[in-house]
């Protein structure tokens, strides 16, 4: 049972469920995974008059993980499971959101007076507690939400934008992302980088063939690390851009027909992603903190943030901020290593030998803010200014295009053997179509 158009019975549906879960990507495969879903909103509207902060922590927490634990051994990690957890961890054990937190919402007044920024605490009423807890389980980013932190606090309530404008971006980047993904996969079936295995990445490319499109000889002059870096980083890039955004096109338009409220149209949320100056200005630290999505940054940001209160470690101190990036990479790496199926179908990698490699691009990055932290310090001792030559553009574009040439091939092994490049990366390919190949590649 390999594929959905062999279901005809629920026996045949559960048993491409359970290939699908085990050999392609992982998911679901006991009810102990639920569970944490009902304790976590259970726990947090009990009131404090009746837990408290440590009550609560220890009844409910060790639940969560005794029953996730469960989840695993039976179904194997997966990224879900594991942010359920540590979002567990961070809302019961690190902080207690019924004291700290506060909703956010603008209230309008009258024609030509400022808007009102109106603070919601734990309610005391059940009714309104229910979606009081129920929004913050789902905003994982903490938008709209003060939680006693001055570095957050500032930025809340967030700044939106017109529906026009986000319209505009989010179609253009969806497009876009459309394009980058048919396009290099249309290259990747050319390179048997991303298919054979053991293909190291700094190897020749094979002779071209004679039907092959001049754009991809061309590209072939290139050196091969730099071009199958290049490849891969420009899939993630279209890939995770288009992953955010197209669900949110609908959502807009159903706020401009006036059937979703204002407060849960995604124009009024905070960019998923931040600007790429970022990332020629701050180089690795801006492409992670301030360029690419943010959304699992409490979870994984929060245990280092804490820890370093814990030590007396001032916010502002390098030493503060290594400790968050030490957690935030991480964290990150377990998290990610949930992308892996527990029985994947490989004969020359075992499930935890891949997980290692994803997790290991993460936890490089570790090494990266430490080497910018350290050139830093040290030029700061033989410059006036060390930020304004840190600041130079192609030479800290250079060195995140280095940076990235060293890590991004660690994620291509684990990919490689799961099969993740056999297939197109969009149903419809217009690349393909324009050279004879056929439009449709699902």
């Amino acid at each position: 049972m390999a594929s959905p158009k062999d279901i005809h019975s629920w026996d045949d549906f559960t048993k491409f469920y359970h290939h699908l879960t085990h050999h392609v990507v992982p998911g679901p495969n006991s009810a102990s995974y639920a569970i944490p879903c009902i304790l976590l909103p259970t726990a947090l509207l009990i009131p404090s008059s009746l837990l408290s902060h440590t009550q609560l922590a220890l009844l409910f927490f060790p639940a969560i993980c005794a029953s996730q634990l469960h989840a695993i051994l039976v179904g194997g990690l997966d990224v879900i499971g594991v942010n359920i957890l540590l979002w567990s961890f961070v809302l019961l054990v690190l902080r207690d959101p019924r004291r700290t937190h506060r909703r956010v919402k603008i209230k309008a007044v009258e024609e030509g007076g400022e808007d009102v920024v109106v603070e919601e605490p734990y309610p005391e009423r059940f009714e309104k507690r229910v979606p009081w807890v129920l929004t913050l389980l789902v905003s994982l980013r903490l938008a709209g939400w003060r939680i006693g932190e001055d570095k957050h606090d500032r930025t809340q309530p967030p700044v939106g934008t017109s529906r026009r404008a986000f319209l505009k971006i989010a179609v253009a980047t969806v497009v876009q992302g459309y394009i980058v993904m048919d396009a290099t996969s249309c290259y990747v079936q050319t390179d048997p980088y991303f298919h054979e295995s053991g293909t190291r990445i700094s190897q020749p490319f094979p002779p071209p063939l004679s039907n092959m499109p001049t754009a991809v000889v061309f590209i072939r002059t290139l050196p091969p690390r730099l071009v199958r870096t290049a490849i891969l980083a420009a899939q993630a890039h279209g890939m995770v851009h288009s992953m955010f955004l197209l669900p949110t096109i609908p959502a807009v338009a159903l706020n401009a027909m006036g059937l979703l409220p204002a407060k849960w149209s995604p124009h009024t949320w905070p960019s998923f992603f931040g600007p790429f100056a970022s990332v020629w200005k701050r180089g690795m630290r801006g492409l992670w903190g301030d360029w690419w999505h943010s959304m699992n940054r409490q979870i994984s940001a929060t245990p280092g943030t804490e820890l370093a209160k814990a030590l007396g470690i001032r916010t502002h101190k390098t030493l503060a901020y290594m400790v968050l990036a030490v957690s935030a990479f991480f964290l990150s790496g377990v998290i990610h290593l949930g992308m892996i199926p527990p029985e994947p179908k490989s004969e020359i990698m075992s499930a935890m030998a891949m997980r290692m490699y994803i997790g290991g691009f993460f936890w490089a990055q570790i090494l990266a803010f430490g080497i910018e932290l350290a050139v830093m310090k040290l030029l700061s001792r033989y410059r006036r200014s060390a930020t304004s030559w840190w600041g130079s553009r192609i030479l800290v574009l250079l060195w995140v295009a280095f940076w990235l040439s060293l890590t991004l091939p660690l994620l291509v092994v684990p990919f490689r053997e799961i099969g993740y490049w056999h297939y197109h990366a969009v149903p419809i390919s217009p690349f393909r179509g324009l050279t004879g190949g056929g439009w449709i590649t699902w």
